[in-house]
């Protein structure tokens, strides 16, 4: 796992490299194993060393150091490498083959290159090192962008083509990995991190209004590619990008789109056990894969089934003295440590419990938000901060993570309702009434029903004026969004989407998985993981057999006798403990939101200042403030924490 960045410009060369010697050391805590640069002009490309390069060996870039470079250079690479496979110095990037034409930096872990690597060494493509980025390249290099349909992995990664003055770049089908870049008359770039393009000096520092109204007023956080810096783009997952230097000329195109299976089937024993039988191998192939490094590889352990499933399963195949990291809580409502000890006692792991509270939140906090790159959620991402810190400071450089199982399995309680409209739909009464019962009661079964309905389907039907006021009732919050902020984008905020949402279960969790929960839940992994220098590795949100194959299993399979994530629970029994097995809540990361911000209400009030006027009324929160924070109900509370979020945010980025 690393940091890339790269820059063509119509400017100076000199303000080439120095510009991207600032972006490689704004993503530095990504990779900081090693820095690497390379510079290309029309018809060449020079290896540039700098003072935190490691020693040259032969075999690195294939071609000699240059200590200065031509004037023509209109271009840079550079990475931060985070060394897990192959720890020598023929890991350094960027990269070149062995003619000196093609150069790659890459960020991500192609977990399936031992297969790929055998697969081009049997038709004559040689290899220098052991490493998964050499594979990347030599694989683009034979088989061009096709080469994508082999990979099983996590990546985001640029290949510049000398002779044709044309960048390849390409991001993972699910979004694992970040991708950010940006186009003007001068410049294009590209980073890991936002920071680099806007903290560089490459381009001014600006506020995408739209993005912000957005955030303030329905925290909508970078739900489209354009995000809350202005002029930054997202490359989207599944995507791949191309830009000539020669024609100034960007190009974008979709690669992958995940198919689902839009089936309302009743269930089929025979069916159900074949599927379960898959998962468990699938599953079983997915974590083994994730094993595959030449350092210490821990896991991340909540106590529910997605995390426990990943831990015992690492145990099943063979992993010894296995690093475990729980994020506890001495507040018992919201601490899982008692689950997650099922887990460890079952396997001998080394478990290592966080203990998060709200005055070490205040401390860390600007930090918090400088490492997201955007304004928090909630609180809840400190402690997955520093479960990543803890990480680090045992020595462990890589977890897997249970993030995405929700979203690919049917974990969510709301998704309940999708279920159940596909079992009225398919006119599948019978299976209904049995899934009502698995409540309390069928009474309370169907007044569950009945609620769930209104709040996802009622407000389907409603009419857009009726609708912009509930808003405004409901989320009170609203007035102090900037009275100007609010006449140029609120009217459109307030819209309904024309969209119809999809009907079935699959179609529900297939919007989940790339445009709301796990999309935001990603970029959090990432930042919270590569801040403290960590690869976080997720199966149930990369592995492309075990997704494909799940996403086409029909959705009545999913949710079953009153169990999400029904076909994980029955594929993983026999690994799991029997508490976690049985256990119907679930938490994940989460911590006492309302507590903690109320507790240090008075600390965070420095954060507002008149400048904010220009996107909240200033004056009325101020006079609000306390009013608002002693309501300390949980949805009151995460609203309100949106304009603390987003003034620290303004304040660490300096805008």
């Amino acid at each position: 796992m690393c940091g890339i960045n790269g820059i063509f410009s119509r400017t100076s060369a000199t303000d080439l490299i120095s510009i991207g010697s600032r972006m490689n050391a704004l993503v530095q805590h990504r990779g900081p194993d090693d820095e690497g640069m390379a510079v290309f002009n029309e018809k060449m490309a020079f290896p540039k060393a700098s003072p935190k390069s490691v020693k040259r060996e032969d075999g690195i870039n294939y071609l000699e150091y240059a200590d200065s470079h031509s004037n023509d250079v209109y271009g840079f690479f550079g990475h931060q490498r985070l060394s897990i496979l192959d720890l020598s110095a023929l890991g350094h990037e960027p990269l070149a083959d062995e003619s000196g034409n093609y150069w790659l930096t890459y960020n991500g872990e192609l977990y399936n290159y031992l297969e790929i690597k055998q697969e081009l060494k049997e038709l004559g493509v040689g290899f220098r090192s052991n490493t998964d980025a050499e594979v990347v390249l030599k694989a683009y290099v034979f088989w061009g962008k096709e080469c994508l349909e082999k990979f099983n992995g996590m990546w985001a990664f640029a290949i510049y083509d000398v002779n044709k003055q044309e960048v390849f770049a390409s991001r993972d089908r699910f979004g694992v990995k970040p991708f950010y870049y940006l186009l003007n008359e001068e410049d294009f770039a590209f980073s890991s991190e936002q920071k680099a393009l806007v903290m560089s000096g490459l381009i001014p520092r600006k506020i995408n209004k739209k993005a912000a109204f957005d955030y303030l007023a329905f925290a909508s956080l970078e739900n489209d590619p354009n995000g809350m810096f202005e002029n930054i783009i997202e490359l989207e997952p599944g995507h791949n990008l191309t830009f000539n230097y020669k024609n100034w000329a960007l190009n974008v195109e979709q690669y992958y789109n995940l198919s689902f299976n839009r089936k309302k089937e009743k269930i089929n024993p025979g069916k159900e056990t074949k599927y379960i039988e898959d998962i468990t191998a699938l599953f079983k192939s997915a974590v083994d894969l994730r094993l595959r490094s030449d350092v210490l590889v821990g896991a991340c352990l909540s106590g529910g089934i997605d995390s426990s499933a990943i831990v015992c399963q690492m145990a099943d195949l063979g992993a010894k003295d296995i690093f475990t990291f729980t994020a506890s809580s001495k507040k018992p409502e919201f601490d899982e440590t008692d689950y997650a000890n099922l887990v460890n006692e079952k396997i001998g792991a080394q478990s290592k419990l966080i203990y998060p509270e709200a005055g070490e939140l205040l401390n860390d906090i600007e930090e918090l938000v400088y490492a997201q790159d955007i304004p928090l959620f909630s609180t809840s991402t400190y402690a997955q901060f520093r479960v990543m810190k803890k990480v680090k400071e045992t020595g462990v450089k890589v977890v897997l993570d249970g993030q995405g199982g929700d979203e690919l399995f049917g974990g969510y309680l709301p998704y309940h309702i999708n279920q159940w409209m596909d079992d009225v739909r398919s006119g599948n009464i019978v299976r209904l009434i049995k899934e009502l019962k698995s409540f309390d009661s069928l009474s309370t079964g169907i007044q569950f029903f009945t609620k769930q309905y209104l709040k996802y389907y009622g407000i389907k039907k409603m009419p857009s004026v009726i609708y912009k006021k509930l808003i405004q009732k409901v989320q009170a919050e609203h007035q102090y969004i900037a009275h100007d902020l609010m006449r140029s984008y609120g009217n459109a905020g307030y819209k309904k989407s024309k969209k119809k949402p999809p009907k079935s279960l699959n179609g529900i969790l297939k919007h989940e998985f790339y445009n709301a929960r796990l999309k935001q839940y990603l970029k959090c992994e990432d930042r919270c993981s590569m801040w403290h220098s960590v690869e976080a590795r997720v199966p149930f949100s990369d592995d492309i057999k075990l997704i494909e194959y799940v996403f086409n299993i029909p959705g009545s399979y999913k949710i079953q006798k009153g169990n999400k994530k029904y076909l994980l629970k029955e594929a993983t029994e026999h690994l799991l403990p029997s508490g976690i097995y049985n256990r119907k809540d679930k938490m994940g990361y989460v911590t006492p939101n309302n507590q903690w911000i109320y507790s240090i209400k008075d600390d965070l009030k420095k954060y507002f200042t008149p400048d904010l006027e220009e996107y909240f009324n200033y004056e009325a929160l101020m006079k609000d403030y306390d009013q608002f924070f002693n309501q300390v109900t949980i949805p009151e509370n995460q609203r309100m924490f949106k304009f603390i979020a987003f003034a620290i945010w303004k304040k660490a980025y300096g805008l």
